[in-house]
């Protein structure tokens, strides 16, 4: 069995260049914006905080309705 060795990469400095968004940022902002297409009236909302709270009551609302057409259903006996 022949060895092989593995070559050394150099670190290049970054100075100078464009530093490029970081993954997380990237990621984070992109999931916002599918978040802002998905709840209703949220389209033109850009405080994340005024996102997550418009978010948080279009689940509880969802929530709400699910019971409502639950207990409908059993009283309807479907």
């Amino acid at each position: 069995m022949k060895m092989v060795k593995c070559k050394k990469f150099t670190h290049r400095s970054l100075k100078g260049r464009k530093e490029k968004p970081k993954f997380r940022e990237t990621c984070m902002q992109r999931n916002l914006g599918i978040l802002r297409r998905i709840v209703p009236g949220c389209e033109e909302i850009e405080d994340e905080e005024a996102l997550f709270l418009k978010s948080i009551q279009h689940l509880l609302l969802l929530k709400s309705q699910v019971t409502l057409l639950r207990n409908l259903a059993d009283v309807c006996g479907v």
